[in-house]
């Protein structure tokens, strides 16, 4: 009975993920999918068992007779990969079971052969049965952790199952079109000229969406530094945070460089310090400012650590602060597998650390901009709030973003099929000293 590779790889890295030892971005690498016959199917499997994970496991628990042990977490990956292929993919019904009952001997496991195939034939005959049964348990049917659809539904009452179809969207590819290099309208050329189709942004003046994803090595312009890869909604850094030539300003928490850079296209005067905490991230931060001819000073530093005496002070600081990353779930659906409750909150005492060692590193006059990739009004509207509370010297300014939703404090935009990805700004200025 023949198997394919891409299932046993798959198995491997799903077994970790679930045994929280590791993220597809780890896991899932360029050596590994070398060993694939085809990475583009390895990848459909690994992103789509995440993406739908809390489905497929509220299907395969009804359809086990018993669960199975710890050390056999292969065999359930193998029937979760074996549910995706069958209730998602157009894989043949027969190659699907076929193919998973071959892989059990792959793995060491021929003794569950006959489980797959009982499973897995019993997934075919109960579909109907089994989506109706889903589609009562909402955590099931929208493919979320009870947990996160609790606190989605709590924070946007209103929006929260368009928010959840959207996390469950394939994430369309956009670039920033490097404006010192060539304009929009350009690189629209080229692409088109190279049979890449293209579409412009809404929200982002620079910025262009592909019709299909590619390799960035064979991708027209990359090399040359003409364009970037990064969401439309992440692109409006440059245009939300006010900038003028020769501003000192602070990145805080940079890597990989994407918005450093966005700010430096804007304004190349710019005296820009990129900072991460984590050394092996910085190197990434150069190779993009490299590519794209632009220079920056990339420093490894904690804000919450060092003192202010080692920075100074600047007029501008953009705090794009490590968040549970909820609205970009569509790029990272792993995110539903390894995210906790708990990582939140500890992620939401981090960034209140973080924008509070920032604000004294502003000037008086200066601007900083608050940002996550986060749908979650802890990691936002509130951390502002706190903020504005603890400070007198701090002010809100309102922002404006066709599309994005109105809070508190600063502006949210929610994850949008073929569009942007859920993320938040929120723009504080500090009082000037009185003369």
């Amino acid at each position: 009975m023949s198997f394919q590779p891409e299932r046993v790889l798959a198995c491997h890295i799903l077994t970790s993920l679930l045994q929280h030892r590791g993220s597809l971005a780890s896991l899932l690498t360029t050596e590994t999918l070398a060993k694939a016959q085809s990475p583009a199917l390895l990848q459909e499997l690994c992103f789509g068992v995440c993406r739908w994970h809390p489905r497929l496991n509220f299907y395969l628990q009804h359809l086990l007779e018993k669960p199975l042990r710890a050390k056999d977490m292969d065999v359930q990956c193998l029937l979760l990969v074996g549910l995706y292929q069958l209730l998602f993919m157009r894989t043949p019904d027969h190659a699907c079971v076929n193919e998973c009952v071959g892989t059990a001997e792959a793995l060491g496991k021929p003794w569950a052969k006959g489980l797959i195939n009982a499973v897995l034939r019993g997934a075919q005959r109960q579909q109907d049965e089994l989506s109706a049964l889903a589609e009562r348990d909402y955590s099931a049917w929208y493919a979320h952790p009870q947990w996160l659809l609790d606190q989605l539904k709590k924070d946007w009452p209103a929006q929260y199952r368009d928010i959840l179809d959207g996390n469950n969207q394939r994430a369309p590819m956009s670039l920033r079109v490097n404006q010192l290099k060539a304009t929009r309208a350009e690189c629209h050329g080229l692409l088109a000229s190279n049979a890449v189709a293209s579409t412009a942004g809404e929200l982002a003046q620079h910025s262009l969406y592909l019709a299909q994803p590619m390799d960035t090595a064979v991708l027209p312009g990359f090399a040359e530094g003409m364009v970037s890869v990064q969401d439309e909604s992440s692109q409006l850094v440059a245009a939300l945070l006010p900038l003028s030539p020769g501003l000192r300003v602070l990145d805080a928490c940079a890597a990989p460089g994407g918005k450093t850079c966005a700010l430096l296209e804007a304004e190349p005067s710019l005296q820009v310090l990129a900072l991460d905490n984590e050394a092996r991230r910085l190197p990434r931060i150069q190779q993009n400012l490299d590519r794209l001819g632009l220079l920056a000073t990339v420093r490894c530093a904690d804000i919450t650590v060092a003192g202010a005496e080692q920075f100074g002070r600047f007029d501008r600081i953009l705090l794009d602060v490590p968040c549970s990353a909820t609205g970009v779930i569509r790029r990272h659906p792993d995110i539903k597998i390894l995210r906790t409750a708990a990582e939140v909150e500890n992620l939401v005492s981090k960034q209140r650390a973080l924008i509070h060692a920032a604000w004294p590193l502003l000037e008086p006059g200066g601007y900083l901009l608050y940002s996550t990739c986060s749908l979650l009004k802890a990691e936002n509207t509130e951390q502002i709030a706190h903020l504005l509370s603890a400070c007198p010297d701090a002010r809100h300014i309102p922002l404006t973003i066709a599309v994005a939703t109105t809070c508190d404090y600063g502006l949210q935009l929610f994850p949008k099929a073929g569009g942007t990805d859920g993320f938040y700004y929120a723009l504080l200025r500090k009082q000037p000293i009185a003369e």
